[in-house]
């Protein structure tokens, strides 16, 4: 039976009790119907992870008890990937995001693009990355893994590629002439970004100019992908090539 993981920062000592927040206890107490003393994971978002017990406090609160901590080796991928996403609108940055956390990508960087359909002031995007987060930690808790890849602060692409001069990566270009077959290994000591671009594409200029700074550019196969599936196909194939299941 497959045991409810929850994402606890926390000093991770056996016999600790710790607080659920109000979200956790719903899901435990009303979505999944946890009773007192059912054994749960617990993971501080950095790769420790735990054995817990449920402690109900009443129909609304509940708190957990840390056991030992777990030993067996986690779930992280060896390849460092950093995903700039173009931004896109509602579901489709959501899927794309929590398809990229079970593939085992590292980091999130949304970027603004020149055919970016979604407008947000400081405020709003803080709002946003926050709302991706939370995502982000919700996909960690379900396929197992302990660390927590970060959603990194709104920027435009330019104003990245400008900070991470000659930074490896690979640009998703469906009319450029290399594949998967064509490229070299990746070095797994860096960090490999993958930028990819929303509902429009990315324009000629901005994939050019992600070449001239040490980007390769790639194309999937002979159809253009939604942005919502190229993150999930990318991560998957460099996975099966010198990732997981090298």
């Amino acid at each position: 039976m497959r045991i409810p993981r929850f994402y606890l920062p926390a000093d991770y000592q056996p016999g600790l009790v710790v607080a659920l927040n109000k979200e956790q206890s719903h899901y435990a107490l009303t979505v999944l119907r946890l009773k007192n003393g059912h054994q749960l994971q617990v993971f501080d978002g950095q790769g420790q992870q735990a054995e817990a017990q449920l402690q109900v406090i009443n129909r609304r609160e509940a708190q957990v008890q840390l056991g030992e901590q777990i030993t067996r080796p986690g779930c992280e991928s060896p390849l460092n990937t950093l995903l700039l996403q173009g931004i896109s609108r509602g579901e489709r940055m959501d899927y794309s995001l929590q398809k990229a956390v079970e593939l085992g990508v590292t980091a999130i960087q949304p970027v603004f693009t020149e055919r970016c359909e979604v407008r947000l002031d400081e405020e709003k995007a803080e709002k946003r990355r926050q709302q991706w987060q939370a995502l982000v930690i919700s996909a960690c808790e379900q396929s197992g893994r302990c660390v927590v890849p970060e959603v990194k602060s709104l920027v435009t692409l330019n104003d990245w590629l400008a900070e991470n001069p000659q930074q490896p990566g690979l640009v998703l270009d469906p009319y450029s002439r290399q594949t998967l077959n064509t490229l070299a290994a990746p070095d797994v000591s860096q960090v490999l970004a993958i930028l990819i671009g929303p509902e429009g594409g990315l324009s000629e200029q901005e994939v050019a100019q992600a070449q001239t700074q040490g980007f390769q550019g790639i194309r999937l196969g002979p159809r253009i992908l939604r942005t919502e599936t190229a993150a999930p196909v990318i991560l998957s194939l460099l996975q099966g090539r010198w990732g997981d299941l090298s």
